[in-house]
């Protein structure tokens, strides 16, 4: 059925309604719970509910007014309001244009309320019919920012014959779908390279550097020695106390050595490929410790010596295992794990005898060297060894590490806070800090020293300066190791700090 098109018919009040800050929230409201159809379809209902009844209400509510005689309707009230906005010369044309001055409209004939009261109520049934007429589901693609899509208004002038009912329902399915709708010039097309609101950005954000901090320790007791392997990592210390750290914390796995003895353990390392750890210390404590089951076996006594071992160094990967362990005598024991079982050599004494304070081994290459200036190279992994330095070293020897990829070099450490650099044929010193070095650790380019007054030094490489990191600790820290990702360093008092 055609909507009466007269002053107060519905064709005219809608092209009216349409220019209206109360059409401009329903199209709003339209677009924003037509894009809420991805999440759940029963938006659709939402959808067009909030976008037909407000114009079908304030019609009747203005016809209501009519009736009654009333001076100015709301309805009227607002499309004055908009006309005043917009200045719009449509409305403020002469009456022949279809739609009333903001007035309320001239008294009629009761015949012809009662023929406009019938088209009314015949335009609302036709509403309602189109309500139940099932949406399409709108295709899954990327939609218009709604603020975009709320710019466009449906504007299409409706004429005799028109039924608005069935433009605002299909104008509400174009909407939902982020279609175009159809006007006069007026209304501003949705603009095509608008952003979705979820689109995620790809700006690239720079990676946070790892610092040294603090980590909660799960014991009291002075750890000696600590190694990494990716992301875990074992330290060892007085009482023969062992703790691990894996994922996040630290927890103990051994509290008395391997032997159940109690006895301090000064050395740990990690085989290539981080499935073992190995520990020695005092009255010749050795162990090996599965990383991944938690679970250790006892080798103590190595060849029935129960020296006291001052560090140890492991070359393979698990169950191809290369171990030198030294001792305070000056002497290097070398064992091979294989499936189990640990063999081991007759020692060699690489110096006169003086107590040796460190030992690395990586692959068949190792460095050792002790506390008379002495320092030592091995390229048969242990069997032999060649003296190669150093002449006044400023300082006692205290830690030693050799240069990834560069064989035959290494950094040497002392408590005179010196670090000398060996490039395969000369040594050169260069001063770290005033206080004694307790251990150095290098991890590609990277240097790190750790000092006894509890200080971390480090630099990205060999032509950078040192860096101080801005952290310290309570007590002297004895050792640091550093792999890809996790750095650690250990001291007095239970003391561990993480480089993350």
């Amino acid at each position: 059925m055609a909507a009466n098109t007269g002053p107060s018919g519905f064709g005219a009040f809608f092209q009216q309604y349409t220019k209206t800050w109360m059409h401009a929230v329903a199209t709003a409201g339209l677009t924003a719970f037509g894009l809420l159809t991805f999440v759940h379809r029963g938006f659709v209902l939402l959808a067009l509910a909030c976008y037909i009844v407000p114009p079908i209400v304030l019609y009747i509510s203005r016809r209501g007014d009519d009736t009654t005689g009333s001076s100015m309707s709301p309805t009227d009230a607002a499309l004055a309001d908009s006309d005043d906005e917009r200045g719009d010369p449509e409305t403020r044309s002469a009456p022949e244009s279809g739609a009333d001055s903001l007035g309320p409209p001239p008294a009629e004939p009761e015949s012809r309320a009662e023929s406009s009261g019938r088209d009314g109520r015949e335009s609302l049934e036709e509403t309602s019919t189109a309500d139940r007429e099932p949406e399409p589901e709108p295709e899954p693609e990327p939609e218009p920012e709604p603020e975009a899509e709320s710019k466009s208004a449906p504007s299409s002038e409706p004429t005799a014959g028109a039924e608005p009912s069935t433009e605002s329902t299909d104008t509400a399915a174009s909407g939902a779908k982020g279609d175009e709708p159809a006007g006069d010039g007026e209304a501003e097309p949705a603009t095509e390279d608008a952003t979705p609101a979820s689109e995620p950005h790809d700006a690239d954000e720079p990676e946070t550097e790892p610092e040294w901090r603090h980590a909660d320790a799960p014991t009291d007791a002075a750890l000696l020695d600590a190694a990494v392997a990716d992301s875990s990592a074992v330290a060892v210390g007085e009482d023969g106390v062992v703790v691990t750290r894996d994922g996040e914390e630290w927890t103990v796995v051994l509290e008395d050595g391997p032997a159940a003895q109690g006895q301090t353990l000064s050395g740990v390392d990690v085989t290539d490929d981080g499935g073992a750890a190995w520990v020695a210390g005092d009255g010749g404590a050795v162990g090996r410790l599965d990383l991944a089951s938690g679970r250790h076996t006892d080798y103590s006594a190595p060849d029935d010596r129960t020296d006291n071992l001052a560090g140890i160094a492991v070359a393979g990967g698990a169950n191809e295992e290369t171990i030198l362990a030294i001792n305070g005598s000056g002497e290097v024991l070398r064992g091979r794990y294989r499936d189990g079982d640990c063999s081991w050599d007759e020692p060699a004494t690489p110096g006169s005898g003086s107590s040796l304070s460190d030992v690395v081994l990586g692959g068949e290459d190792g460095f050792c060297c002790d506390t008379n200036d002495g320092v030592f190279a091995t390229e048969d992994g242990g069997r032999s060894f060649e003296r190669i330095g150093i002449e006044d070293a400023d300082g006692t020897p205290a830690g030693i590490a050799a240069g990834e990829g560069e064989s035959g070099t290494c950094h040497l450490c002392t408590d005179g806070g010196v670090v000398h650099r060996y490039d395969g044929s000369r040594w050169t010193p260069e001063r770290v800090c005033e206080d004694a070095l307790g251990g150095i650790v290098r991890a590609g380019e990277r240097l790190a020293v750790c000092t006894a007054g509890g200080a971390i030094h480090e630099r990205d490489d060999p032509t950078a300066g040192w860096e101080r990191a801005d952290v310290d600790a309570p007590a002297g820290l004895e050792a640091i190791a550093l792999g890809d990702g996790l750095g650690v360093a250990v001291g007095g008092e239970g003391t561990v700090i993480e480089r993350r």
